[in-house]
């Protein structure tokens, strides 16, 4: 998401820097905004405004945990959850546990907070291992970088078509043309800007059938950067389904509940 943000702010900054009017589809831009005032802060983190903060929906997690499985929460013993270190992620597994153990979980005993590192040294002992898997990330064609060439791939298909759409609206001004990059930008932003603060003008740039193209290009990165299409991606799922296969082969000496963000 980082890159991303890149993308959106170096596209921005051009725009500015063209100083013209900007006509149909992307006259909003002419007052809109950008949604957060300190991006390279905020991006990659948790979300804290609007109707769809993550913030809001992990405390609202924990709660309806709470509600349907309470009486699965160990009464003596302190129950243990997991969080990979970063800071969104631990920052979303405390939210979680005020809805499910309530403000003062850390201080009364209920629960303990395990952050496990995402270092190398770590190697399959992580809740990460897209993060730790030297091959994965070390093999540019059929590792982590494979899903992010399959969407070029297809991006290089149908975003031109789009992109030439957005500047023909322009009329004869200083924006010449626009790259991939900056459209698939420019579909992004409706959702990060949605998720800050509840809708987003972003969203009305685009048609339906350009938004489904959108839809299958994010489908793609993720079948072949951690899905079915990447030949690592079992291995690593595999760290996940034996370690929730040895805690459910533990009985109740393995505890009631387990969590993992």
């Amino acid at each position: 998401m980082r890159n991303h943000t890149s993308g959106h702010l170096a596209l921005l900054s051009r725009i500015k820097e063209a100083n013209v009017t900007l006509n149909g589809s992307l006259a909003f831009l002419n007052d809109w905004t950008y949604f957060t005032d300190d991006p390279s802060k905020d991006f990659s983190q948790l979300t804290t405004t609007g109707p769809y903060a993550g913030t809001l929906e992990a405390f609202t997690t924990g709660v309806r945990y709470r509600t349907r499985y309470g009486h699965l929460l160990p009464k003596q013993s302190k129950l243990r959850f997991w969080a990979s270190d970063s800071q969104r992620v631990i920052d979303t597994a405390r939210y979680f546990a005020l809805g499910l153990f309530g403000l003062d979980w850390e201080k009364n005993g209920k629960a303990e907070l395990e952050i496990i590192p995402e270092t190398f040294d770590r190697r399959a002992d992580t809740l990460t291992p897209g993060d730790t898997c030297r091959r994965y990330l070390e093999d540019t064609s059929r590792g982590h970088d494979y899903g992010v060439n399959m969407l070029s791939l297809f991006q290089a298909a149908y975003i031109p078509a789009i992109a030439e759409r957005l500047i023909s609206e322009q009329g004869n001004q200083a924006l010449e043309r626009f790259t991939e990059l900056e459209v698939f930008s420019m579909q992004e932003m409706c959702g990060f800007e949605t998720l800050v603060r509840g809708s987003s003008p972003w969203c009305d740039v685009f048609t339906k059938d350009e938004w489904e193209h959108f839809e299958y290009a994010r489908d793609l990165i993720h079948y072949y950067r951690g899905g079915p299409g990447n030949p690592y991606a079992s291995a690593m799922g595999w760290l996940w389904l034996n370690a929730t296969a040895d805690l459910l082969r533990s009985g109740l000496e393995g505890g009631t509940m387990f969590f993992s963000l």
